[in-house]
């Protein structure tokens, strides 16, 4: 069972700040954790560290320009996965409109349905991941062995 909020926020509390900055740039925190210990690191005025380059980013404090509609489709499940297949790419992206598109199928067509967005700096890249997944050079092949790295 995972700790909540306010247990989080008493282990961050009882820390010594060398510790707490250390412990939020291991990268080893799940997200509640991290933003709970980030509070901490704010209220005690302290800066906020970098990652370590093995942990996740906290903070992208690079301006990749604004966001751009790279695709658009009338099924939501689509775009998940052309944004999850952009994010295993490289390529930071989300999608919009699908929660609506789910609920309210009448309304799929009037919204221009579910799009996928990325930063104007990655457009092109996108594209071209995009035109790859479209033309199947991702899909695995019937031989594909599931249970690779068992023996």
């Amino acid at each position: 069972m995972s700790p909540d909020r306010e247990a989080l926020a008493q282990e961050f509390c009882s820390l010594a700040d060398d510790e707490l900055t250390q412990r939020v740039a291991s990268g080893g925190l799940t997200e509640l954790a991290r933003w709970v210990a980030i509070a901490e690191l704010k209220q005690r005025k302290l800066q906020i560290p970098a990652p370590d380059a093995g942990g996740a980013a906290l903070l992208d404090d690079v301006y990749h320009g604004d966001m751009t509609i790279v695709a658009r489709n009338l099924d939501a499940t689509e775009a998940h996965v052309l944004c999850s297949c952009l994010r295993a790419g490289g390529v930071p992206a989300d999608s919009g409109d699908t929660n609506l598109v789910q609920m309210h199928s009448l309304l799929t067509i009037a919204v221009g349905g579910a799009c996928v967005r990325v930063p104007e700096n990655y457009l092109a890249e996108a594209q071209e991941i995009i035109a790859a997944f479209k033309r199947g050079e991702f899909q695995l092949d019937e031989e594909f062995d599931f249970h690779v790295g068992e023996s």
